[in-house]
């Protein structure tokens, strides 16, 4: 009788914290979050080039992205495009999970475990063109939110960063190693969410942990003090399990 009691108070409790609309902001539920970014590279460096300066950019966050350079990619008048697959267009086939490439003269995909989520799928593709190239990145993930781990999981958030800071971390360092691997004249096409500023043209937490390393070793001074530990991801972005 004590239990029912007690079970009774606490289902009454939780009802007392509706909304006047009738939500429970402690029901849990979960969100679906899209990025996309679009970057035009300016350039005449050859795509081999290009390719191995997008690999390293992906590989500073994702050690387990597949990475291919598909033959026989040729620059087209204008700047291709990733596709969206549509399961109407062929039934009775499997559809690919994520967008596809058709054209690029390299490709990424990675379905990193990342803190904060419940599944993350990136895609990124570069496609050649007259002018250059142009670097389409995705990504989709499922977000949990509400609940009892709400509060546990903004604190969570504040210390080890956030699954929109590491694919905006990640992103960046790809366009970020083009530009400095290839000395490319970097734009930005279109983006969703928006984004602020040009942090691709900033360093990014990679960069500056190697220039406080140089720094640290070059000087002459402190010998034997160990250099300070490099990070995989911008401070804030929240980090691969």
């Amino acid at each position: 009788m004590r239990a029912c009691a007690v079970a009774a108070a606490a289902t009454a409790a939780l009802a007392g914290c509706s909304t006047e609309g009738g939500s429970n902001p402690l029901a849990s539920r979960s969100t679906t979050v899209e990025y996309y970014r679009v970057f035009d590279i300016k350039t005449d460096v050859p795509a081999q080039t290009v390719s191995r300066a997008a690999t390293e950019g992906i590989n500073r966050n994702l050690k387990d992205a597949v990475v291919a350079i598909p033959p026989g990619a040729e620059a087209t008048e204008l700047p291709g495009h990733f596709k969206i697959a549509d399961p109407a267009s062929a039934p009775g086939t499997p559809v690919a999970k994520g967008p596809s490439c058709d054209g690029a003269a390299w490709t990424a995909k990675a379905t990193p475990r990342v803190r904060g989520t419940e599944d993350m799928n990136l895609v990124a593709c570069l496609f050649p063109y007259k002018s250059g190239y142009h670097l389409d990145m995705v990504a989709v993930f499922t977000k949990p939110e509400g609940g009892l781990m709400q509060w546990p999981r903004r604190l969570g958030d504040v210390f080890l960063g956030t699954p929109e800071k590491f694919t905006e971390s990640t992103m960046m360092d790809v366009v970020r190693a083009i530009r400095e691997g290839t000395g490319a004249t970097v734009s930005l096409v279109e983006a969703k969410p928006n984004l602020a500023g040009t942090p691709w043209l900033e360093p990014g937490a990679n960069a500056t942990a190697q220039a406080s390393t140089a720094a640290g070793t070059g000087a002459g001074t402190g010998a034997g003090t160990p250099p300070p530990a490099q990070g995989s991801s911008a401070a804030g972005g929240s980090k691969p399990d």
